[in-house]
C-alpha cells in the first residue's frame, strides 16, 4: 500500500492552501470553495443520500463555514448546478462520472480533483430495512444497530441557536468510505484537527478564502478495527472539557472509530451460563458452578456450535454473546474458578505444567485447558461455516499459546497485551513481547489484539486516589507500527487516560505513517500557541520520568515515592505556571486551564494525600 506520506505532493504552511496527490501524472487542480467571505462551490448529494454522505456533507460545511464564516450549500444530485462542486458519495453525478461506491472495497475511500470537481466517495452502508436486521453484538456487548446513534448535530457543533438538526449517525462498524474521506480531506487539505469532542479541543485556520489543491488519494485504514471509547476518567474529562453524549458520538466518527466487524470478549459468564446453557450437566464443578461451565463436556461443545451455526445463518444472536460479520467469540467468565470434574482436572493438570510468564499477570497456566474447548467447538463449526471464525481472547492464565495443541485454522486470537507498561520492561513488557511473538508463530490465522491502555489511571479511580499519569508517545507509535508491519487487523484499546495519547493512538492506527514527533510538536503549536514551549516540557518530561524510572504508577508509592517526588513535583510546576503566564489569546488561557487543572492540579492533589498520609 502506498502510505500517505509518500502520496503528497506538498503540504503547505497551516492556514494556507495545501497539495497533495497520488496519481502520477495527473496534474494538480486547484479549486476555490470560498472567496472573501463568499461560497463559490457547492456540495452535493444524492437525493437519498447513506448516512456516510449525509454526515460528511454537514461536517463540510460545518468546517467550511468556522473557517471562512461562508455557508457553502449543500444541494441534490437533483439541482442544477453550476460552478465548482464537490461531489459527496455516490449520486448522478458521480455516476456519470463511472464512480460508484460498489466499486470500492470495504473501508476503502477516495478524494479525486478534477476541473471544478472535487469527488469525495467510498463504500457506504445502505439504510434498508434488510440491512438493519443485520445480527451482532460488540465487544462491550451494544447491538450494531446501537452504534447508530441519533444526535442533534447543531447541538453537538456548537450551533443550537440554529434550531435542531436531528440525524442518524453511521455505526460504527458500517461501512462509511464517504466519511473517510470527508475527514481524510478538512485534515490534509483544510488543516482541521480534532483534538478532543469539545468545541475548545478543536483547530482550524481562519481565513476568508479557501482554496485546495490536489489530485488524487485512494486507500483504506491501515489497522482494519479499532474500538475505543471512554473519556469519563478525571484527567480527560477535563481535558476534553466535559463534552455531552452527541458531541463525543460525534468525535468518535471524526477519529474513525469502528471499522470491519469483530468482537471478543467474556462471553460465557453468568448470565449465559443460566439462561442459554442452563443445564447442571454443563454445570462447573465445584465453586465455579453458574459462572463457569465444564469445558470438557461433548455436549457443551456441540450447544455452543449451534448457537455460533445459529448467529452465522442469521438466525439469533443469544444474549449475553459478542459476535459480529464472521467473528463469535468463545472466552469463559473472568475468574479461575474452572471446573472440578475428573475430565477438566486431568486436563487442567497437563495445563498447569507450562510454566510460561509464571508469577505475572499474563501466562500460560490454562492455556492448554481453555484452547482445548475453544478447538472443540471451532472443529464443530468448522464442518458447516469452514470460512467463519471462532473468537479466542489469549487473557490472563490462558494467554500463550497451547503446547502440544494444533489449533484448528479457524480460530481468531486477540492476544491482550498491557501496552500501558511500555516503559515498565523489566515485568509485563517483556513478557508481552514473547506472548505477541509467539501468537506470530502460530500459523497464518487472523490476530487482533485487546490493548490495555489502562494503567495506571484505572487502579486509581477504582482506589479513590490520584495517580502520577503516563504520557507515552514513543511506545504508542512504535508499537502500533509494529502491529501493522505484523499483519494485526484491529485492536480493542482498554482504558483511555488522557487526550494527546489518545488522539495520537487513533491517528496512528488509521494511518501508520503518522510520525509523533510531528504530531506531538504540532499540537502543542496549534493548541497552545504562546504557551506551546512550556506545556510541551511538561508533557514530555513526565513521559521521561516515567521512563527513567522504568515504572508505572499503579499504586500510590509508584506514583509520588518514585516517579511524584517533591524536587519533580517543582519542577513540573515551574512549566505550568510559565505556560499560564504566556497563553495569549482566550482560547489558549481556556486550554492551558484543562490541562492545569486536568491534569496538574489533579497530580498535586494525589501527590499532597500521599504525604499527608506519610506524615500521619
Amino acid at each position: 500500500m502506498i502510505s500517505v506520506k509518500k502520496m503528497m505532493a506538498a503540504i503547505v504552511t497551516f492556514g494556507f492552501c495545501v497539495s497533495m496527490s497520488v496519481a502520477e501524472g495527473r496534474p494538480l487542480v486547484e479549486i476555490t470553495l470560498v472567496n472573501e467571505g463568499r461560497p463559490s462551490a457547492s456540495i452535493v448529494v444524492a437525493q437519498n443520500p447513506t448516512p456516510s454522505a449525509r454526515l460528511a456533507a454537514l461536517e463540510l460545511q460545518y468546517h467550511f463555514r468556522k473557517i471562512t464564516g461562508a455557508i457553502v450549500p449543500i444541494r441534490t444530485d437533483r439541482e442544477e448546478i453550476t460552478g465548482p462542486r464537490i461531489l459527496v458519495g455516490q449520486s448522478k453525478q458521480t455516476n456519470a462520472l463511472g464512480i460508484k461506491g460498489a466499486d470500492f472495497k470495504s473501508l476503502e475511500y477516495l478524494i479525486q480533483f478534477r476541473p471544478d470537481t472535487i469527488i469525495l466517495i467510498g463504500r457506504d452502508w445502505q439504510d434498508t430495512q434488510e440491512n438493519r436486521k443485520e445480527l451482532g453484538r460488540d465487544t462491550y456487548g451494544r447491538t450494531i444497530q446501537s452504534s447508530r446513534h441519533q444526535i442533534d448535530y447543531h447541538k453537538a457543533t456548537g450551533q443550537a441557536g440554529q434550531g435542531a438538526k436531528p440525524i442518524t449517525l453511521p455505526g460504527f462498524f458500517d461501512d462509511q468510505g464517504t466519511c473517510y474521506a470527508a475527514y481524510h480531506f478538512l485534515e490534509k487539505f483544510c488543516q482541521v484537527r480534532w483534538y478532543g469532542p469539545a468545541e475548545l479541543n478543536v483547530v482550524m485556520p481562519s481565513q476568508k478564502t479557501l482554496t485546495v489543491r490536489g489530485g488524487e488519494i485512494r486507500r483504506s485504514r491501515d489497522l482494519k478495527h479499532i474500538h475505543a471509547l471512554g473519556g469519563g476518567w478525571p484527567i480527560i474529562k477535563v481535558q476534553w472539557d466535559s463534552p455531552n453524549g452527541d458531541e463525543l458520538n460525534l468525535y468518535w466518527r471524526r477519529l474513525r472509530i469502528g471499522g470491519e466487524k469483530w468482537a471478543g470478549n467474556h462471553a460465557i459468564w453468568t448470565k449465559t451460563v443460566r439462561e442459554v446453557f442452563n443445564n447442571p450437566e454443563y454445570q462447573a464443578k465445584g465453586r465455579g458452578s453458574g459462572s463457569q461451565l465444564c469445558y470438557t463436556n461433548p455436549k457443551l461443545v456441540q450447544d455452543v456450535a449451534r448457537v455460533a451455526r445459529d448467529y452465522f445463518d442469521g438466525k439469533e444472536l443469544r444474549d449475553g454473546f459478542k459476535a459480529m460479520g464472521d467473528y463469535f467469540a468463545v472466552v469463559p467468565d473472568d475468574n479461575y474458578s474452572w471446573c472440578k470434574c475428573e475430565k477438566c482436572r486431568r486436563i487442567l493438570d497437563i495445563s498447569e505444567e507450562d510454566k510460561r510468564g509464571e508469577g505475572l499477570f499474563s501466562n500460560a497456566r490454562n492455556s492448554y485447558y481453555i484452547f482445548n474447548f475453544v478447538n472443540e467447538v471451532a472443529k464443530e463449526v468448522r464442518k458447516t461455516h469452514p470460512h467463519k471464525f471462532i473468537v479466542a481472547l489469549a487473557y490472563s492464565s490462558y494467554t500463550y499459546p497451547p503446547k502440544g495443541l494444533e489449533l484448528e485454522p479457524n480460530i481468531c486470537v486477540a492476544p491482550c497485551l498491557q501496552i500501558c507498561y511500555g516503559y515498565d520492561k523489566k515485568t509485563y513488557y517483556e513478557n508481552d513481547l514473547a506472548i505477541y511473538r509467539a501468537w506470530l508463530e502460530e500459523g497464518d490465522r487472523p490476530l487482533y489484539l485487546w490493548n490495555y491502555f489502562h494503567h495506571p489511571m484505572e487502579p486509581a479511580v477504582i482506589g479513590k486516589w490520584n495517580c502520577f499519569p503516563c504520557f507515552m508517545p514513543d511506545v504508542i507509535s512504535r508499537e502500533i507500527k509494529r502491529y501493522y508491519k505484523d499483519g494485526i487487523r484491529g485492536v480493542f484499546l482498554c482504558g483511555i487516560g488522557q487526550q494527546l495519547d489518545y488522539y495520537l493512538y487513533t491517528q496512528t492506527a488509521f494511518d501508520v505513517d503518522t510520525d509523533y514527533k510531528e504530531l506531538v510538536d504540532e499540537f502543542f503549536t496549534l493548541y497552545f500557541g504562546g504557551a506551546s514551549k512550556p506545556m510541551k516540557t511538561f508533557y514530555y518530561r513526565i513521559s521521561e520520568i516515567n521512563r527513567e524510572e522504568a515504572v508505572v504508577g499503579t499504586s500510590r508509592e509508584k506514583s509520588w515515592a518514585m516517579l511524584g517526588t517533591p524536587e519533580r513535583m517543582k519542577e513540573l510546576g515551574v512549566y505550568i505556571d510559565e505556560a499560564v503566564k504566556l497563553a495569549g489569546t482566550d482560547i489558549e488561557k481556556r486550554r492551558v486551564e484543562t490541562w492545569k487543572k486536568g491534569v496538574w492540579e489533579y497530580m498535586k492533589a494525589g501527590h499532597h494525600q500521599f504525604y499527608l498520609r506519610e506524615n500521619q
